[in-house]
């Protein structure tokens, strides 16, 4: 059974000040996270409430948010480790 996949502005905004080729790198995990909202190597974010989430595409992250009840992965920020965090 699959996740909606929504995403807020700040992941939007981030998505588009991206260079195309990391977009395109992204696109996968981040089309694989309505199968699975758990794939190895993502993390369970601490300090951050339940179901915060962040996966691992090289340099970069996507940070999301996953509601089991409602069966959506909220994308919440996407971009380099060093400013994603932020």
């Amino acid at each position: 059974m699959s996740y909606r996949l929504e995403f807020t502005r700040t992941a939007l905004k981030g998505l588009t000040q991206l260079h195309p080729q990391v977009n395109r790198r992204l696109k996968e995990p981040i089309l694989l996270l309505a199968d699975d909202p758990e794939p190895p190597g993502s993390l369970q974010l601490a300090g951050q409430p339940a179901g915060s989430r962040r996966l691992r595409v090289g340099d970069y992250r996507v940070l999301y948010q996953v509601d089991e009840e409602a069966r959506v992965v909220t994308i919440t920020k996407v971009g380099p480790r060093g400013t994603v965090y932020c």
